[in-house]
């Protein structure tokens, strides 16, 4: 079974994941976005944050660590910013929620969203994305349960902390940055173990500290580029923890072990209007002429040309949307036996 796919359109795994999690109990507008945000996932070839973690919502759901019918709502507003608290639901709905409201509160200029009590929210990427298609810049961070070795330790003190900024461009497609502050997020090494595959030496250690490319010694994960990933990491468990009021650092539960327990994650979302700064019609055509500039870089040995961020995600979804998403035949075989649990056909 290792290293075998099954073949998903798209345009039918997005209803699929959302009857399945509206049979599980979860509201449908909150399903719907789910849905949509682990279809874009797969369609950006982030397996990690994709279909692989259905199973893992249902179980929280199934044990009540993540709430089926949150009451997301703003708790706190002042001038251009708000606090959201996300009442233990799922993550995606709560961003999704919170970035709403940070495009809000930009139309005079910038909007900056604090979000405590949620839960996984998939890919950052996705919520930077809505700030984009208001013209705006979308900016999103998050904190995660500790499971990278800081630079210098030994033991995990900080988590895969991820960064989302997105910026509107006059091309097909935005400059999109979506990058974990690990070297890897723990998604790719959960799809590398289903897949039977082994992972490079940078991107985990095993229980003793010793790197290691076997995916199920993985222990502890390595941040991204030493130190500065590390500095990282802790700015953006600041922004996310101390400044929102939620927990932080080695509190917050672990998503793989503390099923019993709410996640209670924070994020910090900001939307800037271009439109406040510069006109956005120039401001798009100057990104786009930047985007030129870098496409017109000879490419090193070894490399085709150079590719902008937001890029290989656009190409890949082309294709993904031409010939379906290859998903591990590991992770649909999940996907049917939580279907049958739940008394849902697939049709996939």
């Amino acid at each position: 079974m290792a290293g075998q796919t099954a073949i998903v359109e798209s345009a039918a795994l997005r209803p699929a994941l959302a009857n399945l999690l509206t049979a599980a109990g979860v509201r449908e507008e909150d399903a719907r976005i789910v849905a949509d945000s682990i279809t874009t996932a797969e369609l950006f070839g982030f397996q990690s944050h994709g279909v692989i973690r259905i199973p893992h919502y249902l179980k929280r759901l199934r044990i009540g660590s993540i709430n089926k019918s949150p009451r997301i709502r703003v708790v706190k507003r002042s001038g251009n910013t708000a606090i959201v608290d996300g009442d233990h639901g799922l993550g995606h709905a709560v961003a999704h929620f919170a970035m709403s409201e940070a495009i809000g509160l930009a139309g005079e200029g910038v909007g900056f969203v604090g979000v405590r009590n949620s839960s996984h929210f998939g890919i950052a990427g996705y919520f930077a994305l809505q700030a984009v298609r208001q013209d705006m810049i979308g900016i999103v961070v998050s904190h995660t349960d500790v499971a990278v070795v800081p630079y210098g330790g030994r033991e995990p003190a900080v988590g895969t902390n991820p960064l989302a900024v997105a910026v509107p461009t006059d091309r097909d497609y935005p400059i999109l940055l979506d990058m974990a502050t690990s070297t890897a997020s723990l998604g790719k090494i959960l799809v590398a173990r289903d897949k039977g595959e082994s992972i490079p030496a940078d991107w985990a250690v095993d229980e003793e500290g010793n790197p290691t490319t076997d995916p199920h010694r993985a222990k502890y994960l390595l941040p991204m580029a030493g130190a500065k990933g590390y500095g990282l990491a802790l700015i953006f468990d600041i922004l996310s923890g101390p400044l929102t009021g939620a927990l932080f650092g080695r509190n917050i539960p672990r998503m793989y072990g503390d099923y019993e327990k709410h996640r209670e994650l924070g994020h910090f979302l900001g939307a800037i209007n271009v439109d406040r700064f510069v006109p956005v019609g120039p401001f798009k055509r100057n990104v786009g002429l930047m985007m030129d500039d870098l496409h017109a870089t000879p490419p090193a040995r070894g490399f085709d040309r150079v590719l902008v961020p937001g890029e290989k995600e656009y190409l890949t979804r082309q294709a993904y949307e031409r010939d379906g998403i290859p998903i591990p035949l590991g992770t649909m075989n999940d996907l049917r036996a939580a279907a049958k649990e739940f008394h849902v056909r697939l049709d996939l």
